[in-house]
């Protein structure tokens, strides 16, 4: 087996998945001016409606690795991706618009687990941290492809963004000659599988927060800086592409950036997170907006995949389709949930501008970060006097 092929078959699958309902974001401001009788949080359905299809779909593909080869179910998904992704840029009205969204999270969904479940099938140990790192990279690269395609096809007309959607066509040819086909995951006769372990749900929550504010940018920085009149949807394709180009370096050097930071690796990368989000709240200049927007994008970049190997590495290989479609549900229930709870604090505070959004996740981005500062000097504080003892 050529890992090198494997390996660019898995990522392919990658370079469609996370990023999927948000890469018509640059469009958003457009299709806002298309449809001036639907209201703000309507139109933000669009990036997260698909979501809402994708989390049940999770556990359905999971479900279907029982019974049919991981390769079939990604093509099924593909088909879905393809048909709910293009269908967006020909819809008349919003319901179509919303029905085609709701299908390409379909798609989404039987790609989804698959796609980090394939790296604990083929890879062990550093390998499977570092193809982790990979996967994420990939993620994040195929976020910044969408959004400049986007945001520029966007320019000549909102309907032109939704053909970055078909991509997935790339990806299904390669996966087609590259991905092993292999067999379905049946339980052998008398077995009984083990409960998952309950730190796993204690990852699932944290995936969620975390996507939670991450998503705030997608959602909300096309509509920024057209209510700011600094931009116009191609520089907010521009800019989002700074979070997932961060994002994708974040994963290639992910190995390297955990072993120098070592136990304070998680909160470093949320007060990154933190940083990037204070700058983008004060800042009235596009090149700021996109340095806080980086700053988050790498920090978002580095703790999205070490959860997902964290996973991987408390379940046994059987079980890690489960695992894997339990946090990456929780992953969309992030990003569907962020307009709605972000709109909410911004009603529950009185303040229901965006520049305020950035402001409060910022200052909880910070005051999570030194919490996790304060546990990890605990922790290194007691691995020292063990140490003195022995």
């Amino acid at each position: 087996m050529n890992k090198v092929l494997l390996k660019m078959a898995i990522l392919s699958v990658s370079l469609l998945t996370v990023m999927a309902g948000a890469a018509i974001s640059p469009a958003l401001g457009d299709i806002a001016l298309a449809f001036p009788d639907v209201s703000e949080t309507t139109i933000k359905f669009i990036l997260t409606l698909p979501s809402v299809m994708i989390i049940p779909f999770i556990f359905i593909s999971s479900h279907l690795t029982r019974r049919f080869s991981k390769k079939h179910i990604l093509f099924a998904g593909m088909f879905f991706y393809l048909i709910g992704g293009l269908g967006g840029g020909f819809a008349s009205s919003i319901e179509l618009l919303l029905l085609c969204r709701a299908i390409l999270g379909i798609g989404v969904g039987l790609l989804m687990p698959i796609s980090t479940a394939l790296v604990a099938d083929f890879f062990d140990g550093e390998e499977r941290t570092t193809t982790m790192g990979q996967v994420s990279a990939a993620n994040n690269l195929g976020g910044v492809a969408l959004f400049l395609m986007s945001g520029f096809l966007a320019a000549i007309s909102w309907r032109m963004a939704f053909s970055v959607y078909s991509l997935v066509i790339v990806a299904a040819i390669i996966v087609f000659f590259y991905l092993p086909t292999t067999k379905p995951e049946k339980d052998t006769p008398g077995m009984t599988r083990a409960p998952l372990p309950k730190k796993l749900y204690a990852y699932g929550a944290a995936m969620f927060f975390i996507v939670l504010a991450f998503y705030s940018i997608p959602t909300n920085m096309a509509l920024f800086i057209q209510e700011e009149g600094i931009g116009n949807s191609q520089s907010a394709g521009m800019v989002i592409s700074i979070a997932t180009a961060a994002g994708f370096f974040a994963g290639i050097f992910l190995g390297k950036v955990k072993r120098l930071f070592k136990t304070y690796f998680v909160a470093i990368q949320l007060l990154l997170m933190g940083s990037g989000f204070f700058i983008i709240a004060v800042s009235n200049h596009l090149v700021l907006i996109g340095m806080g927007v980086g700053f988050m994008g790498f920090g978002f970049g580095s703790i999205l995949p070490t959860v997902f190997d964290q996973v991987s590495r408390q379940v046994p290989k059987s079980q890690t389709v489960q695992a894997m479609a339990i946090v990456t549900s929780m992953l969309f229930f992030g990003q569907f949930s962020s307009p709605i709870f972000l709109d909410g604090i911004g009603i529950l505070f009185g303040n229901e501008s965006i520049r305020f959004m950035y402001t409060f996740l910022s200052s909880s981005m910070i005051f999570v970060a030194l919490a996790f500062f304060g546990i990890a000097f605990k922790v290194n504080l007691t691995h020292k006097k063990k140490l003195a003892m022995e």
